[in-house]
């Protein structure tokens, strides 16, 4: 079972790529413009948040990237529309990086972007494993053996085949004794989740952070467990990808969108609220709480080991198939370094933080929070700001 999901999976990927590269001559931008040319499709969930930071509060701008969101796209289609040309970028979990080399996909990892939070913090966690606290059987879940006393085949969900809450989900269970025979894995995307499982269509969620929150919120679900129950620390690895030929001819706009990324995520780690705050408004939620990121970017071999060895017990690849380090190059990691101070609420005194209010250190404003104008010493303070990061 598992060897087929692993072809059709592989099998989805060629085709996809095969489509998406005739419909890739189009959307293709033009490269007249200034700036460094990044494109990604960016679908409104947690995965958004380095996007919206990136470009609300500055840091595109301030390196040079022109950042073109090409709109949402399917997770199922966007690996192919990396191949395709399509998009420039990628921001993958190893098992997503494995199928595409599968498929005969050539691309590289070039710099950690998420991870578990080193604090272990439980609303910092990758996924969350939810249950209903107000079945209207009556019946009460704790833990996962309470699920296989329904009296059904219990329904688990999953945002799709081939991602992290699928090959997380068989860690899950199979730590936990059981075979994954035993339940039945349903594909659903995140936002419709909390609904089916507050109607009993399914019994177990998988969510990602703005949606777990926002489930959590409503206080009518129960966290039974957490991606760090699964790969640990390694749960919430996922690497910043691009096809080794986008890299060979543009190195150094891969170099300048790694610096604005990640200063963008050590942003959005520094000020979690204000992330959360600026993901929930974006994608419509009424709060949000981000993915936490890998501070240094650096990419081990024992941050990627973990989910080649799950793939290889469930059947996914064989062993010795694939290494840790064929997944990422090298070529960028004197950009893989813990920073030396937090990023600043307001480094570049942008009309979102001016909208919010968010200024540095709570005190003086930088400009005017209603009108949006700045003085001379705020255009001086963006000035600075940018030659800094350049």
């Amino acid at each position: 079972m598992a060897e087929k999901k692993t072809i059709a999976i592989a099998l989805a990927l060629v085709a996809v790529l095969a489509i998406a590269s005739i419909a890739a001559v189009s959307l293709r931008g033009d490269g007249g413009s200034s700036g460094y040319v990044i494109k990604a499709n960016i679908n409104k969930d947690c995965t958004g948040t380095p996007f919206y930071v990136g470009t609300d509060i500055g840091y595109f701008e301030a390196y040079g990237i022109d950042f073109r969101d090409q709109g949402a796209l399917d997770y199922g289609l966007q690996p192919a529309a990396l191949i395709s040309g399509q998009d420039d970028i990628y921001d993958g979990h190893p098992i997503t990086i494995i199928n595409l080399l599968k498929a005969g996909a050539k691309v590289k990892g070039v710099v950690m972007s998420g991870y578990e939070p080193d604090d272990e913090a439980l609303d910092k966690q990758h996924m969350h494993w939810l249950v209903d606290a107000t079945r209207k059987d009556g019946k009460v879940i704790n833990t996962i053996d309470d699920l296989l006393a329904l009296g059904h085949k219990p329904k688990v969900a999953v945002l799709a085949e081939g991602v992290c809450a699928d090959l997380e989900t068989l860690v899950w269970l199979d730590k936990n004794g059981y075979d994954s025979s035993r339940f039945e894995i349903v594909v659903l995307s995140d936002p419709y989740q909390e609904a089916a499982l507050q109607n009993g269509s399914i019994d177990v969620a998988v969510l990602h952070p703005p949606f777990y929150a926002a489930a959590e919120e409503h206080g009518d679900v129960k966290v039974i467990a957490t991606s760090m129950d699964t790969l640990g620390k390694y749960a919430g690895a996922s690497l910043l990808v691009f096809t080794e030929k986008f890299i060979r001819e543009n190195p150094e706009s891969v170099r300048q969108f790694i610096k604005a990324y990640k200063d963008s995520e050590r942003w959005s780690n520094d000020h979690n609220d204000e992330a959360g705050r600026l993901t929930a408004d974006t994608i419509g939620l009424s709060s949000a709480v981000p993915h936490w990121f890998s501070y240094s970017g650096a990419i081990a071999d024992s941050d990627l080991q973990p989910w080649i060895d799950a793939m290889v017990k469930f059947g996914l690849l064989q062993p010795g198939e694939f290494k840790a380090s064929d997944l990422y190059t090298t070529e960028f990691s004197d950009l893989w370094a813990e920073p030396s101070a937090p990023q600043p609420l307001n480094p570049f005194g942008s009309e979102t933080n001016k909208r919010y209010g968010w200024y540095d250190g709570g005190a003086t404003p930088v400009g005017d929070p209603v009108s949006g104008a700045c003085g001379e010493a705020a255009d001086a303070d963006r000035e600075l700001a940018a030659i800094r990061y350049l």
